[in-house]
């Protein structure tokens, strides 16, 4: 016969092990006040805060009568706090708790920020002298408020919107490792940036533009050498080809490249990337992109440039593996799997070629996607295994009887799996979709 034991018979330490895995509101829900040991275990657990998904009422609740103990704030290690649809979250959570109360937090996360929690925030974050973590996403406010006030010396990670509000208040180098930013310029990248992270191993940009002076200075360009940088992410270069070079001259020992680039012709071309490589990157091991470009009349010029994409440098040295498509307006090449978490499929996406690749392993990264009713029939290319927000537009036919509705139906399990579907949008239909008994 099995011996059952009862949860408080269990040792301390696999009672904290599991206390870690339960959500922490349900935690002190179910156990605070049972017996003094379960207390005292309770409030030894790390506390990850995340609030985004908590209304006001259960967050003033956790707030007047479990943060109330000092020994749970030292508890806590990381927070997220968030005002998007929600009742003034910021401003309920400060209205109780100070930041600089909590002298073990590291992380702090903070999105839609209002002007109102300005205050409050620059006087709490001045004295957080622990924080090495801290993301600020919120374009309702002037984000150089807050920066102004940050520990800049003590933080290891930082993710915020432009370069510009960091390179403002920043006056000696960081001990950043992992920065995270929306928009910047090369300019400011090379100039600058890396004068002041010199332990940077890993840089993500939403958007690199142009709107700042050109980079003349060849004594400027050369000075600063980011050597600790593994990882670099760019979601748009909205640069050309030989500028990517000069950046790439100042990351030796780059090991992750993924990049973004649409409509720029000078960033296509295989035989560059082949030598740039060779020549800067010597320790690169992970390349992703995306290249799209529009079509013009000699469409086949840029059908042929792709198919160097496919020599042995990429497939059989590297083992990069990529993939053409193209729909009426445009071609696109991208490294597999497609790198993008969203996606459309037109009614006229093609794809022209792929490697050894099976077709479900081409979106796996997919969790968004966008698709025409007419692109859903039997002749289908594509399957999304892990979509979770779909949205169906532009229909120009209606499903008029039954059998067509269950023929749409079975059509879109074939190039998707729904079972992982949590959002469905069809408010773009053009007409709506009629079934008859």
């Amino acid at each position: 016969m099995m011996n059952i034991s009862k949860f408080e018979n269990l040792p301390n330490e696999l009672i904290i092990e599991c206390l870690e895995y339960l959500y922490i509101f349900d935690t002190f829900h179910s156990f605070n006040g049972l017996n003094d040991r379960l207390d005292k275990l309770i409030r030894t657990v790390p506390l990850h805060l995340n609030f985004i998904l908590v209304n006001k009422k259960r967050l003033e609740h956790f707030c007047q009568h479990t943060l109330l103990y000092p020994e749970i704030r030292e508890q806590i290690y990381s927070l997220r706090l968030s005002n998007e649809n929600r009742c003034d979250q910021i401003e309920t959570f400060l209205a109780h708790i100070s930041l600089n109360t909590l002298n073990n937090l590291h992380t702090l996360i903070l999105t839609h920020i209002e002007k109102e929690n300005l205050i409050q925030l620059k006087s709490m974050l001045s004295l957080s002298i622990n924080l090495f973590y801290f993301k600020l996403i919120s374009s309702q406010i002037d984000e150089d408020e807050l920066i102004a006030v940050l520990p800049l010396s003590k933080l290891e990670k930082l993710s915020i919107l432009s370069l510009r509000s960091f390179l403002l208040y920043i006056q000696q180098p960081t001990k950043i490792k992992y920065l995270t930013l929306f928009n910047c310029s090369l300019e400011q990248i090379i100039c600058k940036l890396f004068s002041y992270v010199p332990f940077l191993k890993y840089l993500n940009i939403s958007y690199v533009s142009k709107y700042n002076r050109s980079i003349k200075d060849i004594d400027i360009i050369n000075k600063y050498k980011c050597i600790n940088l593994q990882t670099l992410i760019i979601g748009e270069f909205i640069y050309n080809f030989e500028d990517f070079v000069i950046l790439v001259k100042q990351i030796p020992n780059l090991k992750s490249l993924t990049i973004s680039i649409n409509y720029n012709k000078t960033m296509i071309n295989a035989l560059n990337w082949e030598h740039l490589i060779e020549s800067s990157l010597p320790y690169l091991n992970i390349f992703k992109f995306k290249f799209s470009f529009k079509k013009i009349y000699n469409n086949e010029t840029y059908f042929e440039q792709m198919m160097f994409f496919q020599r042995k440098f990429w497939i059989e040295q590297h083992h990069w593996y990529t993939q053409l498509i193209s729909n009426q307006y445009s071609i696109c090449i991208y490294t597999i799997p497609y790198l993008l978490n969203t996606f459309k499929l037109e009614s006229d996406t093609v794809i022209h070629y792929n490697t050894i690749f099976t077709m479900s392993n081409l979106f796996d990264d997919i969790t968004h996607l966008t698709l025409t009713v007419q692109s859903i029939n039997e002749k289908y290319q594509f399957y999304f295994p892990n979509i979770i927000s779909l949205t169906l537009i532009n229909s120009n036919d209606v499903l008029n009887n039954f059998s067509e509705h269950i023929d749409f139906i079975q059509y879109l399990k074939m190039i998707i799996n729904l079972s992982n579907l949590k959002h469905l949008d069809i408010s773009k239909y053009k007409k709506i979709i009629l079934s008859e008994s």
